[in-house]
């Protein structure tokens, strides 16, 4: 996904802050042990999030215990120890990871290209250990192809794109769950796809303007992020995150209090504070440069 989220540690407990390292560890172990040593550098918060509301959905047992690892082997850390939403994790991260290089690899950009072309075999080969579900690795094609048609038609709707992304983290949260789960599920990886696409979309708009890549943002504001159009985006990307939040309320978290604290961090102040502080900076990068320029 796109780095946006994580928890705002200042507001977690000390036990909550440990629980969700220690749940970052043990996705990092899973991804080592089902998709390869080297799969561990593609890990990310997002997926960490992705591990938990899995888990909590599908009912797993959390245990935790310190351990050593290969990255930390002379102390101990708290670490998860396996269960089937962290190998799960590890497999859907893998084809995501691999489908996104292809794209970059198809991209036109010389620099972006080459550099996943340099990646690609090390990739291949993290995706091939991970064996992943046919039904899975088709929602994943599905969905960046229905990207791809959007960039390709140069789609000036963000919601149109962001649309797209929040079906295919539906599609991959809810995959093997059943009745209300499912549907929950469903919503939680729609908002979550969402808000993170336009959070994304938002941060690269100067970035993109200047290079000439699609940004839907871009194409639909005329070029110009006004005051008006920044808090268009920022309503935009609150309205996804309180939707998160309702369907975040609607788990049975009987058994996973610290897995509750955690989402919801993320969800409240999280992903929030991540945004708006990468928005503001790019906004004010773009301002000192227009200044220069003068």
């Amino acid at each position: 996904m796109f780095g946006f989220v994580k928890p705002f540690v200042p507001l977690l407990r000390v036990g909550e802050h440990e629980f969700y390292r220690g749940a970052y560890c043990g996705l990092c172990n899973a991804m080592s042990k089902y998709t390869g040593l080297s799969s561990s550098v593609t890990l990310s918060y997002d997926m960490v999030f992705f591990a938990l509301v899995r888990g909590a959905l599908a009912g797993d047992e959390y245990i935790l215990k310190k351990k050593r690892c290969a990255v930390h082997p002379l102390k101990k850390r708290t670490m998860m120890m396996q269960n089937p939403s962290l190998e799960y994790t590890a497999r859907v991260n893998a084809l995501l990871v691999y489908y996104k290089l292809r794209d970059d690899i198809a991209d036109e950009r010389a620099i972006k290209k080459m550099t996943a072309g340099v990646l690609s075999p090390a990739v291949a080969k993290m995706k091939k250990k991970a064996g992943a579900d046919e039904t899975l690795e088709e929602a994943v094609k599905r969905s960046l192809s229905d990207l791809a048609k959007l960039e390709k038609e140069k789609c000036s709707s963000p919601d149109a794109a962001a649309q797209t992304f929040g079906a295919l983290l539906s599609d991959l949260l809810s995959f093997g769950l059943s009745g209300a789960n499912e549907r929950i599920a469903r919503q939680i990886g729609m908002h979550t796809g969402r808000a993170v696409y336009l959070a994304d979309a938002a941060c690269d708009f100067w970035k993109d303007k200047k290079s000439g890549s699609y940004n839907p943002f871009v194409l639909s504001f005329g070029g110009e992020m006004t005051e008006q159009n920044a808090q268009t985006v920022k309503n935009a990307v609150l309205l996804e995150l309180s939707a998160l939040c309702r369907a975040l309320e609607l788990i049975d978290y009987s058994g996973f209090d610290l897995t509750r604290e955690c989402a919801l961090n993320i969800a409240i102040y999280g992903i929030k504070n991540a945004f708006f502080a990468e928005f503001e900076k790019e906004r004010l990068n773009d301002k000192s440069l227009h200044s220069a320029g003068n």
